[in-house]
C-alpha cells in the first residue's frame, strides 16, 4: 500500500524520477501563469477603467459587456484610424457583390472578429431596449422597411461611431449630446 501510494507506476527508478520532475515543473509553471494573469487583470482593469466609465454611460450598457467590448476590441481605440476601421475590424461591413457588370452590396462581410462582432450585437440589441436615442433610431430604420436584423445592425453602426467618438476624446455620453470629462 505504502509503495503504490508513493510510486507513479513505473518500475524504473530514473522514469520515476523523471516523471516527479515534470510533474513538479507542470505545477510550478501553471503557478506562475495564474500569478502573471493575475497582474496582467489589474493592469487591463486601471488602464481600462476610464474608458469603461465613459461606455456605461450610455444606457444599457454594463461593466461586464464594455469589458468584453473593449477586451475584444484591442484594449485601445487609438488602433483604429477611424469608425469604420472598428466596424470592419468587428466583421459589420458591407461585402460587396460582384457579377458580371452588377455590383452590389448584400450581408455583411463578417471577417472581423467573431467574438467583438456578438459583443456588439448584444450591446446594441440592449441599447435598444434602454436608450430613448437608438429605440428611436431602430423605429425610425423599421418604419423605413428595414428587416429586423437589418434594423439592429443599423443601430449598432450608429452606436460604434458613437462609441469611436467617445472613447477617442474621452466624453461621456448625454442623451441630448456629448458630455467632456
Amino acid at each position: 500500500m505504502t509503495a503504490a501510494a508513493s510510486s507513479v507506476g513505473v518500475v524504473s527508478p530514473a522514469k520515476e524520477l523523471t516523471l516527479k520532475q515534470e510533474a513538479s515543473l507542470l505545477m510550478h509553471i501553471q503557478e506562475q501563469m495564474k500569478e502573471t494573469s493575475e497582474v496582467l487583470m489589474n493592469l487591463l482593469n486601471q488602464r481600462m477603467k476610464h474608458d469603461m466609465e465613459l461606455l456605461c454611460s450610455i444606457k444599457g450598457i454594463g461593466e461586464n459587456t464594455a469589458m468584453n467590448f473593449l477586451i475584444e476590441m484591442g484594449g485601445d481605440v487609438e488602433m483604429y484610424e477611424n469608425d469604420k476601421k472598428l466596424i470592419a475590424a468587428s466583421g459589420l461591413d458591407p461585402s460587396t457583390y460582384k457579377s458580371g457588370k452588377h455590383e452590389g452590396k448584400s450581408r455583411i462581410s463578417k471577417r472581423g472578429n467573431r467574438h467583438l462582432r456578438r459583443v456588439i450585437w448584444l450591446i446594441a440589441t440592449k441599447v435598444i431596449i434602454n436608450n430613448n436615442l437608438f429605440r428611436g433610431y431602430f423605429y425610425k430604420r423599421r418604419n423605413e422597411g428595414l428587416p429586423y436584423k437589418m434594423a439592429v445592425l443599423a443601430t449598432a453602426h450608429k452606436l460604434i461611431r458613437i462609441m469611436f467618438v467617445m472613447l477617442s476624446r474621452k466624453t461621456y455620453f448625454v442623451e441630448g449630446g456629448i458630455k467632456y470629462s
